[in-house]
């Protein structure tokens, strides 16, 4: 019995233990074998006044701390201000002067409490918080306990990532609470630190304060109220292993110029967490487009908290050369298609971390040419080999930085509709998520750092700034590296940066094994600090502020050649449907400091000066807003086509590089745009998307020759030769008399080329203004392209060139375009009917009169008197219709049910048709 009973305690003590240590060996087999996250923290976060609080992080990061009087945030990541907007306490910021008059001027002298509370995944080793974004410092508090303070975590551009291993609560709430404390001034009104400022972008001291250093021609305080504190980017928590997978990125060799074969190299940044000496293997498996794959594996062993650089060449391994691969390219060029790399690190056969993220197969380099006046030519760029004509605009987040994806999206897709092939970011460095869209799309990016704060107030740097500055240069070079649309890296805008910054620069892009294109200065520099002669090949040829067609066409001024990285007007009057949402009804008319309160920050720009003198000489003066706006969009119109298309005529040995200044608008504004903050396309849109088509008819506009003769081109901006095209030009009066009759046949024309096909003489209109259409079909009578172009027997003569002043609208004479607004009426019939595809529409308007119906605008409507359908693409717009004829227009409008169409004309009514 005595054995029965010892046997039986054996055998209770065993279980006891074994269930003991099943009690324990779920965490530690959890801990091998669960798949590492990457979980962004996103939910429950809340903001107050670091004012308000009487107890610091230690108290505030503590589950129990009752937070239920902060702020709700809607939407993370959001700036300070954002918060505020959002949560009610200051409305309508963006129309009138609400943005100076109800918000406190001094907000960025106050420090920020954000806070969330999270659960982390249960069983893993090995917890970092990343935070890609924080303007400008934090102290950051996980749990009751100091994760970073301030002089760690500072830099808005400048990622930070920390391990938490110690501090996180596996299967518990964790809460974490960052104290954001605002860029603050140090040398001057422009001297802060190194954030991002709207410096020539905002307006808002115009209003009778002085300007910077009392420089009248330098005008605001280029910041929000906020000077867009806080965190603006996602914040993340990664839960993995004893190793991480940091940077990575796959550089690729084309054996150019053939391309029929490619050499990868793939390189992943590997971090040993653990205080152990680690074995381990970091996979690597490409898939192709065709869904075949290649697998890769190397072993590394890793010292403790080692943080190394693991390398796969093609020389190691034959399968990274590639045959006959698929290659990226700029959407106008071809396909942009993207492989898939899946990196995994496991440790004794356990998945520690992974990694997923897709490349381009590509080569971008850089090159210069001879020049027109021997200062070393222009810069240019060429893709797999091919030269690659940039024309490009400039993009901008919202004034608060507000995260919104699917505008993001919205303002690639205009992009593309138009006819962009390069997008510049001039600071206001844009989330990873619109470089991935942009790297689906096809589209470049031009990048860097901006110009006139303290990112070029080099001078004024001290040791913080130093590193801030190279932190924030490798954490943005990681970021961009591993994206097929990378292009170009900008170390410098408007400014040169001294030769050790720039020294250190480059370094950091050597270190990093950055593959494209790299520049010091976007801007002519032709002397450094030192005294040495320094350029890039790259202009700021502006005007910054309107110009005739003849302008462009003329090749007389600086700004008609060469490669510019800003080009364009920076007043832009939006339609009449934007203007009246954030300028007041009392403040419509006449234009008063409301408008110039949206206005640029350069004195004339802010003004409107030029946009008043142009469009008032032009096409006379006005007696309303809706008027003014609607010559606007006449100017803004031919002007922005002339750039686009004398450019493209020019041909790529005249010009090789255009970024129209800009693409879009960061706030409700008057500042250079080519649509507006609403999405709404405008004359400015459409002018450039006739200007960027791929194949089109161009009419130079007398610009040359003495104006006695004008010349008719084909352009080919497509990557495919073109034959036997056939082009006819008709002239006819206002009344829509037809005065002549051309064509020219067998017209071909290379990829990437001009051929003239026709000269117009002078004199063959007698009406003080006339239309000059231009067809270009192919022998089947498809017309391919079609453009309308409206001339004034007055002549504009903008003058000598070396008067050609920026800022600043003057001619010598200009023309006379008032005949237009005498025109008859003309009475149009329009139908609409619905496509298969949602939200497609036909829009057909038929004149049944013997006038010409002049600059006719479709709007795609949810509701008989709404607003129109944003954002919306049509493959054309602002027509024009002669005597008899039918134009056809289709229009894509998806964010609401497309059910009327409105049809506005120069000299025809407002009319609205149901869509059938």
């Amino acid at each position: 019995m005595l054995k029965v009973v010892v046997k039986t305690f054996i055998m209770l003590l065993l279980s006891s233990l074994s269930l003991c240590a099943a009690a324990h060996t779920p965490v530690a087999a959890r801990a091998r074998s669960a798949s590492p996250e990457r979980v962004e923290l996103s939910d429950n976060w809340t903001l107050s006044s670091a004012a308000k609080m009487s107890v610091d992080g230690d108290v505030l990061s503590l589950p129990n701390y009752d937070a239920a009087a902060w702020y709700k945030v809607r939407r993370m990541p959001a700036t300070v201000l954002e918060i505020l907007r959002e949560s009610g306490v200051y409305r309508d910021l963006y129309v009138g002067k609400n943005l100076r008059d109800q918000v406190p001027q001094d907000l960025y002298q106050r420090d920020w409490w954000y806070r969330t509370q999270f659960t982390a995944p249960e069983g893993r080793k090995t917890y970092l918080l990343g935070f890609p974004g924080i303007n400008y410092r934090a102290d950051i508090w996980l749990n009751g306990r100091l994760v970073a303070d301030r002089e760690q975590a500072v830099g808005m551009y400048a990622a930070h990532q920390f391990d938490v291993t110690p501090l996180i609560r596996p299967g518990q709430p964790n809460v974490l609470a960052v104290r954001v404390i605002p860029e603050r001034a140090l040398q001057d009104v422009d001297g802060v630190e190194l954030a991002d400022s709207w410096n020539d972008w905002i307006n808002w001291d115009y209003l009778g304060l002085p300007p910077p250093n009392g420089d009248s021609d330098r005008r605001g305080t280029s910041f929000v109220p906020d000077r867009n504190a806080g965190i603006w980017k996602p914040v993340y928590l990664k839960a993995l292993g004893d190793v991480e997978l940091g940077s990575a990125t796959v550089n690729s060799e084309l054996p150019l110029p053939r391309t029929d074969s490619a050499r990868l190299t793939i390189r992943a940044d590997v971090h040993n967490y653990s205080p152990r000496r680690t074995r381990g293997v970091l996979r690597a498996t490409i898939t192709r487009p065709d869904n075949a794959t290649v697998h890769l594996e190397q072993a590394v062993v890793l010292a403790p908290g080692e943080n190394t650089q693991v390398t796969f060449t093609p020389d190691q391994f034959a399968q990274l050369t590639f045959q006959h691969p698929d290659l990226w390219w700029p959407y106008t060029m071809g396909q942009p298609t993207l492989h898939n790399l899946r990196l995994e690190f496991r440790v004794d056969n356990q998945l520690s971390d992974a990694r997923e993220l897709r490349f381009g197969i590509r080569t971008v380099t850089q090159h210069r040419d001879e020049g027109f006046s021997g200062d070393g030519g222009d810069f240019f760029l060429q893709v797999n080999g091919k030269k690659f004509p940039v024309r490009g605009a400039a993009y901008t987040p919202d004034l608060l930085f507000k995260y919104d994806p699917d505008r993001e999206t919205a303002i690639l897709q205009y992009a593309k509709d138009l006819g962009l092939n390069m997008l510049r970011l001039e600071g206001k460095l844009a989330s990873e998520r619109l470089v991935e869209k942009a790297d689906e799309l096809g589209i470049p990016l031009m990048a860097g750092w901006m110009c006139c704060n303290q990112w070029e107030k080099w001078e004024q740097w001290n040791a913080e700034d130093q590193r801030v500055a190279m932190e924030s240069m490798r954490s943005q070079i990681q970021l961009l590296r591993a994206h097929a649309s990378a292009f170009v890296w900008a170390n410098g805008s408007d400014g040169l940066p001294p030769p050790a910054i720039r020294a250190r620069y480059r370094s950091i892009l050597d270190e990093l094994h950055w593959q494209n294109a790299a520049v010091d200065t976007a801007s002519r520099q032709t002397r450094d600090n030192d005294g040495i002669s320094q350029w890039d090949g790259i202009d700021m040829a502006g005007p910054y502020t309107w110009r005739p067609p003849t302008y462009w066409f003329s090749r007389r001024y600086g700004a008609t050649w060469g490669a510019s990285a800003e080009q364009g007007s920076n007043e832009q009057i939006p339609p009449f449907a934007s203007l009246r949402k954030f300028i007041p009804p009392d403040d419509l008319w006449p234009i008063n400091d409301t408008w110039s309160f949206h206005a640029g920050a350069q004195y004339k720009n802010a003004a409107l000066l030029s946009a008043q003198r142009s469009i008032g000489m032009r096409y006379g003066a006005s007696d309303s807003a809706e008027m003014f706006a609607a010559k606007a969009q006449l100017a803004q119109y031919e002007a922005t086509r002339a750039q686009f298309e004398s450019f493209a005529a020019a041909g790529w040995d005249s010009h090789k590089m255009t970024i129209y200044w800009m693409l879009n608008s960061h706030w409700p504004s008057f500042f250079g745009q080519l649509f507006d903050y609403y999405l709404r396309p405008g004359g400015a849109y459409f002018g450039a998307k006739k200007g960027l088509r791929p194949l089109s008819v161009v009419f130079d506009s007398y610009a040359r020759d003495n104006g006695n003769s004008a010349r008719i081109s084909v352009v080919n901006q497509s990557p495919s030769d073109e034959r036997d095209l056939r082009v006819r030009v008709r002239v006819y009066d206002t009344q829509g008399n037809l005065q002549t009759d051309g064509t020219a046949e067998h017209i071909n024309v290379s990829a990437g080329g001009a051929v003239d096909a026709i000269t117009l003489p002078r004199g063959l209109a007698k009406s003080p203004v006339f239309f000059v259409r231009c067809q270009l079909t192919r022998p089947s009578g498809e017309v391919v392209a079609e453009n309308v172009y409206w001339q004034s027997q007055q002549p504009d003569d903008v003058g000598d060139p070396d008067n050609d002043r920026a800022f600043d609208s003057t001619q010598e004479s200009w023309a006379d375009m008032t005949a237009l607004n005498y025109m008859p009426r003309v009475p149009l019939d329009i139908t609409a009917h619905r496509q298969s595809t949602p939200g497609s529409v036909v829009i057909r308007l038929h004149n049944p009169t013997h006038n010409v119906a002049f600059f006719e605008r479709a709007e795609i409507m949810s509701t008989r008197d709404g607003d129109e359908i944003l954002p919306v693409e049509y493959d054309d717009n602002y027509v024009t219709v002669f005597p008899g004829e039918t134009v056809e227009m289709r229009g894509n409008a998806t964010g609401s049910p497309a059910n009327w169409v409105r049809v506005t004309g120069h000299n025809t009514s407002a009319t609205t048709v149901a869509i059938e």
